[in-house]
């Protein structure tokens, strides 16, 4: 203890409060009049306040009783006249003020400008600047004391404050003191010291509490118990409740209404506290009501209502929310998600539990009193906020239980709250279990705790729906009551400590014996399986005991991991706390050895035992005393080689054996007619599948890295209602039945990594399958009518010893598919009728040597996802369907040219990393060698000669593509993008005639000139850059406004180029407009922005202009306008401007960043007037449209006189 209480942090600040208010006032300004009478007034109105005349005895130190005044006042008014300045011992005490706010959020500071303007504070202007003028001559030696001065001014003036102004001064006076007293007399709720992580999960409530609506705003902060709801609403209601007229926090209301009169006493706080204690007797809810609505129709007003369980309760204290005063506020906490209509919230907020470093350091405050633990306790620490796992409860209350405690009490504290929860984080938790409505919702929760935690939510529906649940409103209760989520991949989540809650629960069914419970688990099950002692009372039953084989091959570590429904997941604890762990004590031993071989008979008195989940465990007997009214059977490391034909398992639902030492599954046909889900998956041994004929309504077959499997019978093409089937990595298998095609309700099918599967049907057999001595081998085990049935395949099916690529065919597959994966199935080639799918919506053709798509790819109208990551061969995309929602092509390496990219800028998530050779994306972009690129768009980058450069177009350069995340070297290249073109060549001189000129970042202004005859057709920009050390950076911005039209364009390039170390690049762009978008008089910006990419030196602009057809008369110019079907990429900015729209007029250039976009259309999407409100100073992209304009000197500005002497380029 004493080594914890030596570490302790003493170096947090506390401020007694002596008094309520502190006077700081330039005495022979205002002493007898001003300040006295507002003296008066606060001590009259009950404010303790302090002024240097009566609070300072005789004889004490003047200085330091003022300085303790300072640090002892809740508020400090400053009366700022016209010679505060001049006192030196004012500015003195104004700094230590200034200190003291900074150093504490707490204090409040009221500036009163009496007879003073604010602004000569702020800039030291009149009688202030006269006072400072004497202060710099006086302190000469001591001039930093000055500039202390000037800031603390500085910094109040910014406050803003009270200001005399023309009013009276009795008036004046009697605001100050309303104004303090809505600051002092409001008691604002109590927060706990060391809140970590707060400030984060405010922002959202605090920008939602100051959006100025004129609307009655109702907020709701939901999530499970214990989580920091009722300390985040403290925390915005401290902060803001002194920006309304009125503000009350009511805590507790779900334990203050059960209390007889509970709500009445809730409606009496709510009125004191927005009347400020005038409030007389309520007898009644409706006599309460009355009065609520009367009072908050007058006044705009805060009201938090924390930790509400009916929606009666709100309704009951706040009635209608048509009462309230416009722009009023209401926050709620509570556990129910769905506490109201959706209609009549504005905004919910979800607490999620604190990240694996804030727990830390929460913790560490409760146990150490201190922000990081002491010397020998790190270990420790983590272990125990792993176990809380974010919940800020547990870590307050286990930490503060753990204060001042040995490491050995640490370590047996520690095992106890493994097997016993702490009582006083229970009680919390189990207020939302007791909330459940019914018997229903309890047992499924208890359920789900016990055997459904990350299961997928169709699994789980499928067994517990056949255990007389109604599951799915079931599971969405508890969502409601934030006892368990709904992950993105949907499966049922739930923190440790409910579930430990829960496990809790049932363990109070029979503290002594296991075997009386309705579930049993670990170490439970293990000893009531050794001892005999099951009864009809277990409904459910786990135990996973550890297998070598699990650590010994990658493959099966991988299963490790693998949920029970054969989708893949993360086990959320292995460790301390685990049951099965590497430092288990001897009372586990027993559990916790795969060694130990239980007896059949242990299941005998089981009679109502419905779900069975065991791991690697072994049973020897007569499997005839296994129970029969088991719906889930899953039994991973099942041991035996085939099923006994004395197991019952006729009213079996899922039936998972994953693991398996399975050779074949039953003999003969089993009528299995309940059974929906079989899961065979990782069954090494497995070389054919069963006679399926007795499982009809088998909806889910999973036969996933079954790496010996041969053979799949024939029966599959009987199961009608089979909606998925995994054969992923059956690497063995080469053929699939002929009678696939019956499968009609078949919507998911994945045979990636099926390498050696013939999918076509022309393949003859070049040598008989029973020649092969290694598949031979297989398949010695098999019987002789297994055997004859693969032999009379060898007309179909080839061996091939050496891997060929196969060809494919859609004949055989259900036209039903709506999720077909072939993944690393080396095809090269995919048919022309893939169209015949016509309901496919996922498709996965990644890692295969694929030359090309069928060119009817858009025929799939339903397809929303494709993926071909990893197809080497492939080199161009046919035009995909609109209906598309994702494309992964990554690491397609040869990949050049696609059709189209349907929805890019809407909700497209694409992806081409990688992919070094693509340079064209139709109507997007086209990079092209500059040897190809029309000679009349470089004619229109005007007197840039590339030969007279010394440049030639063979000369190779590094250029980044920043779609695909890649660098290449190639000739120079010519880039045609948003109606841009625009070419990179390695050069340090930006060429004479581009006059407009500008240095670095500045912005360059130009007012545009009028010309006889001619009309502005666009503008060529040079851009001379040199690399940054960081170079890979996709924030390189050329910016185009016309101030006049409130126009702006931003381009970000797909592409660059790449300067060599200590060397320039020039960047030059032409821009065309077709729409007048620049006309003569008007006033143009053009900037560059770059973001740890490149470093610009100098930019340039020029002017293009074309003769003006609306004028006849003949001048001497040359027009020439190259031909569209040449500049199809580029095209003109305005044609190309529209599906870059970000707000009315504004356009933001880019095809490479579409998750811009894709945010901007879901805003319009929501709020369809969004488009016309452009708000910079609130929005997330307002940097891709400003122009910061820098000082004088580094602001270029080109008027209409001295253009008239530069030199303009025409065509």
């Amino acid at each position: 203890m004493a080594a914890i209480i030596a570490q302790l942090d003493a170096s947090s600040t506390f401020y007694r409060c002596t008094y309520d208010v502190f006077l700081s006032y330039r005495g022979e300004d205002t002493r007898k009049g001003f300040t006295d009478h507002l003296y008066r007034a606060l001590e009259q109105a009950g404010f303790h306040t302090f002024r240097d005349d009566d609070e300072i005895k005789r004889g004490a130190n003047i200085a330091a009783e003022i300085q303790r005044a300072i640090q002892e006042s809740q508020v400090s008014i400053i009366v700022f006249s016209k010679n505060y300045a001049s006192s030196t011992w004012c500015l003195d005490e104004l700094v230590k003020i200034m200190e003291r706010r900074k150093a504490d959020d707490g204090l409040m500071v009221m500036p009163v400008f009496y007879d003073v303007d604010p602004s000569h504070i702020r800039k030291l202007t009149g009688s202030f600047a006269n006072a400072f003028s004497g202060h710099e001559e006086h302190f000469k030696e001591d001039i930093h004391k000055v500039e202390e001065w000037r800031r603390a001014l500085r910094d109040v003036a910014d406050l803003g404050g009270m200001v005399l102004g023309d009013r009276y001064e009795s008036q004046f006076i009697q605001n100050i003191v309303e104004e303090i007293e809505n600051k002092l007399n409001h008691t604002t709720p109590n927060i706990a010291p060391h809140l970590v992580g707060i400030d984060n999960r405010v922002r959202g409530i605090n920008m939602w509490l100051k959006d100025r609506s004129n609307d009655v705003g109702v907020a709701v902060i939901y999530g499970m118990g214990g989580v920091g709801k009722t300390t985040i609403a403290k925390a915005a209601y401290k902060q803001n409740f002194d920006k309304f007229q009125g503000s009350s926090f009511l805590p507790d209301v779900r334990a203050a209404s059960e209390q007889p009169n509970g709500l009445v006493c809730l409606q009496r706080k709510l009125l004191s506290d927005i009347q400020k204690g005038k409030t007389k007797k309520i007898y009644s809810i409706d006599e309460g009501m009355s009065k609520i609505k009367l009072v908050v129709r007058c006044k705009r007003v805060l009201i938090v209502l924390d930790d509400v369980n009916h929606s009666e309760q709100f309704n009951a204290i706040l009635g209608m929310r048509e009462w309230f005063h416009p722009g009023s506020k209401i926050i709620v906490t509570t556990r129910h998600e769905n506490l109201f209509n959706d209609h009549a919230v504005h905004a919910m907020f979800k607490v999620k539990e604190l990240g694996e470093g804030e727990s830390l350091e929460l913790f560490n405050w409760h146990a150490f009193k201190q922000a990081h633990p002491i010397k020998g306790y790190m270990n420790l620490s983590r272990s125990v906020v792993q176990h809380c796992e974010g919940l800020p409860l547990a870590l307050q209350v286990l930490g503060s239980s753990l204060f001042g405690k040995s490491v050995d009490l640490w370590q047996s504290a520690l095992q106890k709250l493994h097997v016993i929860p702490d009582d006083n984080i229970q009680k919390i938790l189990r207020i939302s279990f007791d909330s459940l409505k019914d018997d229903h919702d309890r047992n499924l929760f208890l359920h789900i705790v016990c055997f459904f935690i990350e299961k997928k939510m169709s699994y789980t529906i499928t067994v517990l729906d056949n255990l007389n649940f109604y599951t799915r409103i079931g599971i969405q209760n508890l969502v409601d009551r934030c006892l368990v989520e709904i992950d993105v991949d949907n499966r049922l989540i739930m923190h440790q400590l409910l579930r430990d809650m829960g496990r809790a629960i049932i363990r109070e069914e029979s503290s002594e014996d296991p075997g009386k419970r309705s579930r049993v688990w670990h170490k439970d099950a293990s000893d009531v399986l050794r001892k005999l002692t099951g009864t009809e009372t277990i409904k459910g039953l786990m135990l996973n005991l550890p297998s070598e084989a699990i650590f010994s091959t990658s493959n099966q570590n991988r299963c490790l991991v693998e949920d029970f429904d054969g989708n893949c997941s993360r086990r959320r604890r292995l460790g301390y706390f685990s049951w099965i762990s590497i430092n288990s004590s001897s009372t586990n031993s027993a559990a916790t050895s795969n060694e130990v071989d239980f007896k059949a008979e242990a299941f005998r008195r089981m009679h109502n035992l419905e779900l069975l989940l065991l791991d690697n465990v072994k049973v020897s007997g007569d499997y005839e005393d296994f129970p029969k009214k088991l719906i889930w059977l899953c039994w991973r490391g099942f041991p035996l080689k085939s099923i006994p034909e004395k197991f019952y398992l006729e009213n079996l639902v899922g039936l998972d054996l994953r693991n398996s030492s399975l050779q074949h599954v039953w003999k003969g046909t089993r009528f299995l007619l309940g059974l929906k889900i079989l899961n065979l998956s990782h069954s090494h041994s497995l070389v054919t599948t069963p006679d399926l004929s007795g499982v009809p309504n088998l909806e889910k077959l999973i036969l996933k890295d079954c790496i010996n499997l041969v053979v799949i019978d024939e029966s599959l093409g009987n199961l009608e209602k089979l909606i998925f089937l995994n054969l992923k990595d059956c690497r063995s298998l080469m053929k699939l039945p002929t009678r696939i095609s019956m499968l009609r309700s078949l919507q998911e099918l994945d045979l990636s990594g099926c390498s050696k599967l013939v999918l076509h049907t022309s393949t003859t057999a070049a040598n008989h399958l029973h020649s092969t001595t290694r598949v031979r081998k297989k398949l010695n085990m098999l019987s002789e009518k297994i055997w004859q049935s693969i032999w009379s395949w060898t007309s179909w099916v080839s061996t091939r010893n050496k891997l060929e690529s196969a060809s494919l065919s859609m004949e055989i597959w259900p036209h039903c598919l709506g999720t077909l994966s072939l993944a690393d199935c080396n095809l090269s080639e995919i048919p022309g009728d893939l169209s015949i799918l016509s309901l496919l919506k996922h498709l996965n053709l990644s890692r295969n040597p694929i030359l090309r798509l069928p060119e009817n790819m858009n025929g799939l109208i339903m397809l929303r996802t494709l993926e071909i990551q990893g197809c080497a061969k492939l080199r161009t995309l046919p035009k995909l369907p609109q209906s598309l929602k994702k494309l992964h092509a990554s690491y397609c390496t040869s990949l050049e040219r696609i059709a189209n990219l349907p929805n890019m800028f809407e909700s497209l998530d694409s992806s081409f990393w990688k992919c070094k050779k693509l340079v064209e994306v139709q109507s997007l972009f086209d990079i092209k060698p500059l040897k190809r690129v029309d000679i009349e768009m470089i004619r229109d980058m005007g007197p840039f000669n590339l030969e007279s450069t010394g440049v030639s177009t063979e000369v190779e350069f590094e250029m980044t593509n920043y779609l695909t995340c890649t660098t290449r070297n190639g000739a120079l290249q010519g880039l045609y993008e948003c109606g841009i073109f625009s070419i990179f060549v390695h050069g340090n001189k930006i060429p004479d005639r581009f006059t407009y000129r500008s240095v670095g970042k500045s912005v360059l202004s130009i007012i545009l000139p009028s010309h006889f005859n001619l009309k502005i057709r666009g503008l060529n920009i040079c851009v001379m850059y040199s690399r940054c050390p960081f170079w890979f950076s996709s924030r390189n911005f050329l910016k185009v406004s016309n101030e006049t039209k409130g126009l702006k364009w931003t381009y970000c390039p797909v592409a660059a180029g790449l300067p060599k170390k200590n060397q320039d690049m020039l960047w030059l762009s032409h821009w065309r407009f077709e729409n007048d978008e620049l006309e003569e008089g008007e006033q143009v910006h053009v900037s560059i922005n770059e973001e740890f990419s490149f470093w610009a030196k100098e930019f340039c602009i020029q002017l293009v202009y074309e003769k003006d057809p609306s004028n006849s008369e003949d001048i001497i110019i040359q027009q020439e306008t190259p031909p569209s079907s040449q500049i199809a990429a580029a095209g003109n900015v305005s044609a190309s401007a529209s599906k870059y729209q970000f707000w009315t007029g504004k356009y933001f250039l880019c095809n490479h960043r579409a998750r811009i976009h894709q945010h901007q259309f879901s805003r319009r999407q929501t709020n369809p007037s969004y488009l016309e409100h452009y708000k910079p100073e609130t929005d997330t992209f307002h940097y891709l449209f400003d122009q910061e304009v820098h000082p004088q000197d580094n602001h270029s500005i080109y008027s209409e006189e001295n253009l008239r002497l530069l030199h303009t380029f025409y065509i």
